[in-house]
This record gives C-alpha cells, structure tokens and sequence, in this order.
C-alpha cells in the first residue's frame, strides 16, 4: 500500500510504501499526484522503501503506466531504503519516473527531503 507521509508539503510528496502493491494502489495514488500536479505544476517525490515487500505483478501495468503519464512532471525523486537492488532502482526512476533520481541508503530520509527541496526558493 502507499501512505502519503505528513512530511509532504508544497510540491513535495513523500510516499511510504509497505507491504505488497496492488494495482488498487495506484488508483489511489493517481489523483493524488494529478491534483498536486494541478497545482503546483511539477512535483517532488520522496519513495520511503523501509516496509516495502514486493509489487504483484497485477500492478505492473499500472506502474508503468504511472511513470508514462507522470514522467515529465516529476522533477526529483528520492528512494530511500537499506537494500542494494533499491540503489539500482534509481537508473529506473530516472528513465521512467522523474527528471532526477537520487538513492538514500540506510533511510536516511532527512538527507532525502533536504534534496527534494533544495532550490525551491529559485523555482518558486
């Protein structure tokens, strides 16, 4: 499941994703980022990765279909984790995703946010 982390702010939104990922997920998760989008124009996202299992297949369409629709409005995105095939994720996220990818390993999800947000000041 995503959860939306009460650290988003702005055009900053973090998602943790625990357990398995379902394609119900993503409906969720869509008009969530759509609305955000909305009104901000582009968005920052930080993916916590700590409680994270597996994605079911039945999801993957979904996922990418998220980064097609989404890709060119997501300026960063930041994975945080502890596991090294989430440090590879990042060439993936960059492809598929967001503009900019940056893992955080050992969950450091400060260092995530500070990077998420850095020159917001210039952009805004």
């Amino acid at each position: 499941m995503f959860e939306i982390m009460d650290e988003s702010a702005g055009n900053v939104l973090g998602i943790r994703a625990t357990g398995k990922i379902r394609r119900a997920d993503y409906d969720e998760l869509t008009p969530i980022c759509e609305d955000l989008i909305n009104k901000e124009g582009k968005i920052r996202m930080l993916i916590d990765m700590k409680d994270f299992e597996l994605e079911e297949p039945s999801a993957w369409g979904a996922d990418f279909h998220f980064g097609h629709e989404f890709h060119k409005k997501i300026e960063k995105m930041a994975i945080v984790g502890d596991k090294r095939w989430q440090s590879w994720m990042v060439d993936f996220c960059r492809h598929f995703y967001a503009k900019e990818a940056k893992y955080f390993p050992d969950y450091d999800a400060e260092a995530a946010w500070d990077w998420l947000k850095e020159g917001q000041e210039q952009a805004a």
